[in-house]
């Protein structure tokens, strides 16, 4: 037997260096040619694919029961705002009983949804706890995941287990570019279209219709500029006449003091307008001097105007009471005042223009038609 082992060993490498003699040594040109065909077949050899999950687990013993933490990420790596999807499984050994899950806040560059519910399945060894979470980071680099921890009991034990703490990675949102750049061809010209030109006729048709208005305008306010003012003047005389009767219709009415009051405030706005002086805001005295300055006032006017008005103070501040008939009286008398305070001017030629603010009487221009409230007398 042993004999027949060593003549058949004999043959086998009698037959081997047959073998080896009669095949041809490799050249330079094969090995080249090997290696060209090695490397596109290399290159299509596709690599890890980016859903792969990272898994970090845990093991420990509880009471003896066996217990096991793993944190799963898929994939561990993304871009700005992929979701990645999180699962914490817990298998706990017979007779632990798991509580629920404790998360620390997230922090502000991540994203967290929590909305799924825990799963617990019974399995042969105990019992399997998991949950699933959808990640989205917003910061390059390394995020790290919030601690999660889960509470277990068995029978009066409590024990708190914390997961692996895991990270996700999340890179740029583009790729560096490698390639060449094409040449700048200039700046793109593109031509107008139909809906343009309408737009652009549009435009221009508004602003001639604006710029036709502009100047209708102004040639309307030249034209009524360049007119002649019509409106006429109340001569003063009138409105101290229309005063007194308004007056002289309210009297049994009104008492001493108010009537008084307003017969002072006519007969002063008719001398301002007669005579230019600021009668409304001076007092009797004030304006006994100025009107005896005026050159054209009438002696005999100026002495009628100042005894009205001393009466109008009498009774006013004394709070002096008259009879009817007196104050009556007073009515006649500050009507003859009306066209007598001042000398009429001479008369003008035909062809001169009367200014507006010459006054029917003469003197400066007159003010306000009205007596001015809150005057000072």
């Amino acid at each position: 037997m042993r004999s027949r082992r060593i003549a058949g060993s004999r043959a086998l490498r009698a037959a081997r260096r047959a073998v080896a003699t009669a095949a041809p040594r490799p050249t330079v040109a094969t090995a080249a040619l090997a290696i060209l065909l090695a490397v596109p077949f290399g290159a299509c050899r596709r690599g890890p694919a980016d859903t792969r999950e990272r898994v970090v687990e845990r093991e420990e013993t509880i009471g003896g029961a066996p217990v096991r933490l793993r944190s799963n990420l898929s994939p561990p790596r993304g871009t700005l705002g992929d979701r990645v999807s999180w699962r914490l499984d817990a298998t706990l050994g017979e007779g632990l009983v798991p509580g629920p899950l404790l998360l620390d806040p997230a922090p502000s560059a991540l994203d967290l949804d929590a909305s799924n519910a825990p799963s617990l399945v019974r399995e042969r060894s105990g019992l399997r706890w998991s949950r699933s979470f959808l990640v989205r980071a917003f910061d390059l680099g390394a995020v790290a995941l919030p601690a999660a921890r889960i509470p277990v009991g068995s029978g009066t034990r409590r024990d708190t287990l914390e997961f692996p703490q895991d990270t996700v990675f999340v890179d740029s949102l583009t790729e560096s570019i490698t390639g060449t750049l094409r040449p700048d061809s200039g700046p793109i010209e593109p031509g107008l279209r139909a809906v343009d030109y309408a737009v652009l006729i549009l435009g221009a048709l508004l602003l001639a219709g604006a710029a036709a208005f502009l100047i209708s305008m102004l040639l309307r306010s030249r034209r009524k500029a360049e007119a002649p003012a019509a409106a006429e003047v109340e001569p003063p005389e009138a409105r101290l006449t229309e005063a007194l009767e308004a007056l002289e219709a309210e009297f049994p009415t009104l008492t001493r003091d108010v009537f008084y009051e307003r017969l002072s405030l006519a007969l002063r706005s008719y001398a301002a307008a007669v005579t230019g002086v600021p009668a409304l805001d001076l007092t009797t005295a004030e304006l006994t001097r100025e009107l005896a300055h005026r050159g054209r006032v009438r002696e005999a006017g100026r002495r009628a105007l100042i005894a009205a008005l001393d009466r109008a103070d009498l009774a006013k501040f004394a709070r002096y009471e008259d009879e009817s008939a007196e104050a009556k009286a007073m009515l006649c008398e500050a009507r003859s005042i009306a066209g007598a305070l001042v000398e009429a001017l001479p008369a003008r030629a035909p062809g001169a223009g009367a200014g507006p603010s010459a006054a029917p009487g003469g003197g400066a221009p007159p003010a306000a038609p009205g007596p001015a409230p809150g005057a000072r007398i």
